[in-house]
């Protein structure tokens, strides 16, 4: 009993010597064994980490201070050219610095569209007015060429979104008027002012025939009526203006 017993071990050791594993679990276990070789050798190669020391700190320090400092220049450099374009016309190098304030302003006190071109406008006016009183003539033709740019843009705003806001429109007339009043420089029949003069004349008519006038003022109206039927825009621009002052 105990011969065959042992008979019988000796043949399941044999037969388990002839097992061989799974291709599988081999290729499993090779990898397994690559992954592990390799974080050891990472972990061996690895520097040591760098202690940071008070120069690390300083420097650092240090750097940041002189970032803030060169900021800090800059931008009283740029507070500083901002300041001097407050003076400046066209023509002279730091106008369109002046312009670029100009936009800015006009965004934060919220005059977008129609109105924020009036101000432009109004303002190149008075950049003509004070070019002509100082006697800088190198600057009036492009004091002239941006009110005539201002003016397009106006115009066009007013034709494709009609305002009915009589300060506006009051704003536009006497601006016109001021650059009437410049001396050798006559723009009334100049590409885009003359457009101007007839958009306003024409929507300010228009604004006159919704609400009640006296008899006077209604014939008054009619003058206007005639003058603009003459394109004689800036004499009906004046008449306008009077009888709103009525």
């Amino acid at each position: 009993m105990t011969s065959k017993t042992e008979k019988q071990l000796i043949e399941q050791i044999i037969a388990l010597k002839e097992i061989k594993p799974r291709k599988e679990w081999a290729v499993l276990l090779k990898s397994q064994i690559l992954i592990e070789k390799r974080v050891e050798a990472n972990v061996i190669n690895q520097p040591e980490a760098k202690s940071v020391g008070i120069l690390d700190i300083l420097s650092s320090i240090f750097f940041q201070r002189k970032l803030a400092y060169s900021f800090a220049v800059v931008l009283l450099m740029i507070l500083g050219a901002f300041g001097f374009a407050q003076n400046t016309v066209p023509g002279d190098l730091l106008f369109p610095v002046k312009k670029i304030a100009e936009q800015s302003q006009a965004a934060l006190t919220g005059h977008t569209g129609i109105k924020q071109n009036v101000v432009f406008l109004n303002n190149r006016i008075n950049d003509l007015v004070q070019v002509t009183r100082e006697g800088k003539d190198n600057n009036v033709s492009s004091a002239i060429n941006e009110i005539k740019a201002n003016a397009t843009e106006l115009v066009k705003d007013l034709k494709d979104n009609p305002t009915s806001d009589s300060q506006t429109l009051k704003d536009i007339a006497v601006g016109l008027k001021t650059l009437a009043t410049v001396s050798g420089t006559d723009l009334t029949n100049s590409p885009g002012i003359e457009d101007l003069y007839q958009t306003v004349v024409q929507q300010q008519i228009g604004e006159l025939e919704k609400v009640t006038l006296t008899d006077g003022q209604k014939v008054t109206l009619e003058e206007i009526k005639n003058l603009y039927d003459q394109e004689k825009y800036t004499d009906a621009l004046e008449e306008i203006l009077l009888i709103n002052q009525q």
